[in-house]
């Protein structure tokens, strides 16, 4: 890589944290900006994969980890050019320990957050399982928040397949909370929850999504039995669990799934009742 192309990568990484009035950011954000706009590809399987290959060889010498190697990196604005290095004294590494048990907290509260929103509507004999990826990165689109104004793809596909005429009537409101609210009581009384292959949206994480499947069948088997059906919804959540959950036993539908956004809304309403229909259960 060429020192034009680094510093090209430094301007729109610096730009960003101007924009967004941030201290850093991470591998897997950093990467997902740079490939928009056609600076560095991404990887579908591991996000953040090529740009952390950079920072490993050292190509950005502003960027560090937080708790030494192994640990998060930590990309900051380019002119930190005294970037908070991991010492072995004493001193810094309570500092750098004292950091970690702030992060880590705050990521267990919004763990707690999530789940106290998602259990508010878990039906008392889930017929339907679905799995997406992540929650969204901006956290207030969350799929099970009530007040959710703009840029909620999934809910209103998945409404609009099971409940057409709700989803009109929700739309004409102007996407009234206490409407929303009504849907998803819905959709729990119709056997209908939704889980994350990620617990966290996908800025938070380091590793590829295959390294949070231990984690989802886990969570999978607290909440349903092998003969409840499970939908995967997302190329990437496809790729990465079907074989891995089917070899578990479970009942997984083997149909994959398009997010339905950017241009693929209608494919989704096609494969999703699709899948729907192979259960038997319903548009049977």
């Amino acid at each position: 890589m060429t020192q034009e192309e680094i510093s090209g990568i430094n301007r729109v990484l610096d730009q960003h944290l101007t924009e967004t009035g941030k201290q850093s950011t991470n591998p897997v954000e950093a990467n997902a900006i740079l490939a928009e706009k056609g600076i560095l590809r991404n990887s579908k399987s591991r996000p953040g994969e090529p740009l952390r290959k950079l920072l490993k060889k050292g190509v950005f010498s502003h960027a560090f980890q937080s708790a030494g190697k192994g640990s998060h990196w930590i990309i900051p604005h380019s002119s930190n050019i005294n970037p908070i290095v991991p010492q072995s004294d004493n001193k810094t590494n309570a500092i750098l320990q004292k950091q970690n048990v702030s992060m880590k907290n705050d990521i267990n509260d919004l763990k707690r957050k999530l789940e106290d929103a998602r259990l508010k509507y878990k039906p008392d004999k889930i017929e339907y399982l679905l799995i997406a990826e992540a929650p969204p990165d901006n956290i207030e689109r969350f799929f099970y928040y009530e007040d959710v104004r703009k840029h909620d793809y999934l809910f209103l596909a998945i409404v609009e397949a099971l409940y057409p005429d709700q989803k009109e009537k929700f739309l004409s409101s102007g996407r009234c909370s206490h409407m929303k609210e009504l849907i998803l009581c819905k959709l729990k009384t119709d056997g209908f929850y939704l889980l994350d292959l990620s617990e966290l949206p996908i800025k938070f994480l380091n590793n590829d999504l295959s390294e949070q499947l231990p984690s989802l069948v886990k969570r999978i088997n607290d909440v349903v039995d092998k003969q409840t059906n499970i939908i995967l919804i997302k190329a990437t959540v496809y790729d990465a669990a079907f074989l891995y959950l089917h070899d578990k036993g479970f009942n997984i539908v083997d149909i994959k799934i398009p997010f339905p956004s950017s241009g693929r809304q209608n494919e989704f309403q096609t494969k999703f009742r699709e899948a729907l229909t192979c259960t038997e259960k319903f548009f049977a």
